[in-house]
């Protein structure tokens, strides 16, 4: 069981006394948006504590801006990853993983397996021993990190000398490794604040092992302890801050002046596609076509309307790719939305007003879909019904690409479990279940709520704070 923290009261004051000096790594704008944009950053502020904030953005002035405050330091991201590193450190994902999370690792690298089966059965053998044997595994690491031992962090560390170092991922991000590795070097504390469903048994094993893990629930708390050895007194319960915004959502806003004033059609339910890393299902566009094809079928009781929202990867950034097979499919019955990725350095990053549109969107829609984002628990936590589409359209694809791989994925295995979200297999699957959450939209709620309790244990709008309560812990030890 993972340890919850201290509930201490939150400093309302302009003037808080002096706190800790907290580093914050950002190298992506998920991790920008989920620990800068949140109740997070906002508490330890006005508890008091000084924020050194490290990204490429850093520089940019959108970002000055959005982050000037007295007590916020920016610096700039000083590492730059190679190709080399990027190749062991996919190399390190299947030779040290845990031989039970297999089953989502190997359907990623199946590519290899068809590119190159010689390299794959090598690893495949290489892992039988190394994902099974602690020292040899620990050896293995030890062995990386003596080469890139981040050392390009020690200048920065040495002149602002924070209290705690706190990452988006347990070194499954190359910068976040590096300073993982460069905090163990200089003595200094070091927290990962879980960001990701998937970042535990997706990701490989662990680049570096920060001192402690904050997480989102006993579920998360098991796979850190099962699948990377973490000590189960070093991981502490937050619950999951990115989703604090939904609580109550429903009663603070009006989901149909919001669909007037967004150009939804009166009267027509909206159902919300949400596409995915287009490097995971390139053929995505494909799907898409064959789902808004359906908009006058006779089949729905009601005429929908498709809002297909681009993941920020399809819009820009080395996932992009062409927006033109997306755009075409704008018409009367579909609305295709594009985030605005703001930065040129900072992949992904959207702007803080976006936080808010995302959850007034899922609470707005009858039904959201999506093959494997985390929109599934974005629109249960808006209390909206979700529908898993684990089709590929009309033309044939290789099963090793098929969307139905997303559902033996062990993050995603795990949540369709609760029954929470529903399978649509085909395309007459996906209709019938479309129309039988609009003509009831509590269908599935109690499942809704199982799968709220396995991922977070509750939905609070408080996890922002006891994550932020317990980084100020942290720090003070």
């Amino acid at each position: 069981m993972a340890t919850a923290p201290s509930q201490n009261a939150t400093a309302n004051k302009e003037s808080a006394p002096a706190g800790p000096k907290i580093l914050f790594n950002i190298t992506h704008g998920f991790q920008a948006r989920l620990l800068l944009r949140s109740t997070i950053s906002e508490t330890l502020l006005a508890r008091g504590a000084t924020l050194v904030i490290v990204s490429g953005a850093a520089g940019e002035e959108y970002f000055r801006k959005e982050f000037s405050h007295p007590r916020i330091i920016l610096e700039d991201m000083p590492h730059k990853s190679s190709r080399i590193e990027s190749h062991l450190i996919n190399l390190r994902q299947y030779l040290l993983m845990n031989p039970s999370l297999g089953t989502t690792l190997n359907f990623k690298n199946e590519a290899m397996r068809r590119s190159w089966p010689k390299r794959y059965w090598m690893t495949r053998i290489a892992n039988s021993v190394l994902g099974r044997i602690p020292p040899l595994r620990e050896a293995y690491r030890a062995g990386e990190a003596a080469i890139y031992r981040g050392t390009e962090f020690d200048d920065l560390l040495k002149r602002h000398r924070p209290s705690l170092i706190v990452t988006g991922t347990p070194g499954v991000n190359p910068y976040d490794m590096h300073l993982l590795r460069a905090g163990r070097r200089l003595g200094i504390a070091t927290a990962t604040v879980m960001l990701s469903w998937d970042n535990l048994t997706a990701k490989g094993y662990m680049g570096a092992t920060p001192d402690h893990l904050l997480v989102w629930s006993d579920l998360m708390a098991d796979e850190a302890m099962q699948y990377h050895s973490f000590p189960q007194q070093r991981i502490h319960w937050c619950g999951a801050a990115q989703f604090d915004n939904y609580q109550g959502i429903r009663e603070r806003f009006d989901r149909m002046a919001w669909r007037r004033e967004h150009g939804v059609p009166e009267g027509r339910p909206l159902v919300v596609y949400g596409t995915i890393n287009p490097a995971l299902l390139p053929h995505e566009p494909n799907i898409l076509k064959q789902i808004v094809a359906t908009a006058g079928s006779q089949s729905y009781s009601k005429r929908p309307f498709f809002w297909i929202r681009l993941h920020p990867q399809v819009v820009r950034g080395y996932y992009a790719t062409s927006l033109a097979p997306y755009r075409e499919m704008a018409g009367p019955d579909v609305f295709v939305e594009e985030p605005p990725v703001q930065s040129e350095k900072l992949p992904w990053d959207l702007p803080a007003a976006e936080t808010e549109h995302l959850a007034q969107l899922m609470a707005a829609a009858d039904v959201v879909a999506t093959p494997g984002s985390t929109l599934m628990i974005d629109a249960v936590c808006a209390g909206t019904p979700v529908i898993n589409v684990l089709f590929d359209g009309d033309e044939p694809i290789h099963p090793a690409m098929s969307t139905r791989r997303f559902a033996k994925y062990l993050h995603q295995e795990k949540i369709l479990t609760t029954g929470g979200i529903a399978k649509a297999w085909n395309i007459d699957e996906f209709v019938r279940l479309v129309d039988a959450y609009i003509k009831d939209p509590e269908l599935d709620a109690d499942k809704r709520a199982a799968l709220i309790r396995q991922q977070m244990h509750r939905l609070d709008g408080q996890a922002g704070v006891r994550t932020a309560n317990e980084l100020w812990r942290l720090a003070e030890k």
